[in-house]
């Protein structure tokens, strides 16, 4: 089974692409889609919207999920929230079969993680998670885009 777990940035958007084996074993694709600075708003979520589809599609990822910005955010980035809201259109004019659209506490939730705080000691990279190599050598957006794309395959 494939799945893609993915956080935008205003400038970036993070993915990782998770083929997870009949044996339990995964493999892990971390990526980066850099947003160019020279288009106006309406075709960086096209080209944003076009690449993330056409990796979908090569992938042929069966699940995804989207780490969103915090309901609590004292100023929100629109930008981002338009990225993700984009992503989450395209997702769905796909052949993604499952998603789900997740905060910290969601996301820790489908992991069956308590809401005690581990899910933030997981993205800081104070704990490693699923024995993945090099936990803490990987960005806190790649983290989040991990740990999200391993809750869409709980659903």
């Amino acid at each position: 089974m494939i799945a893609a777990g993915i956080r935008c940035t205003p400038q970036k958007v993070f993915y990782t692409i998770i083929e997870l084996k009949v044996d339990h074993s995964f493999s892990l694709v971390n990526q980066e889609l850099i947003i160019p600075k020279s288009f106006d708003i309406p075709n960086k979520l096209k080209y944003i919207r076009k690449t993330v589809f056409d990796i979908f599609k090569e992938y042929k990822v069966f699940r995804a999920g989207i780490r969103i910005t915090e309901n609590n955010v004292q100023s929100p980035d629109l930008f981002r929230i338009m990225l993700e809201a984009v992503i989450q259109e395209m997702i769905a004019s796909s052949n993604v079969e499952f998603y789900f659209t997740g905060v910290k506490g969601s996301i820790a939730s489908k992991l069956g993680i308590g809401n005690d705080g581990t899910i933030g000691l997981l993205i800081d990279g104070s704990q490693d998670f699923n024995n993945i190599t090099d936990w803490k050598s990987f960005s806190v957006e790649h983290r989040e885009s991990i740990l999200v794309g391993f809750a869409s395959l709980t659903l």
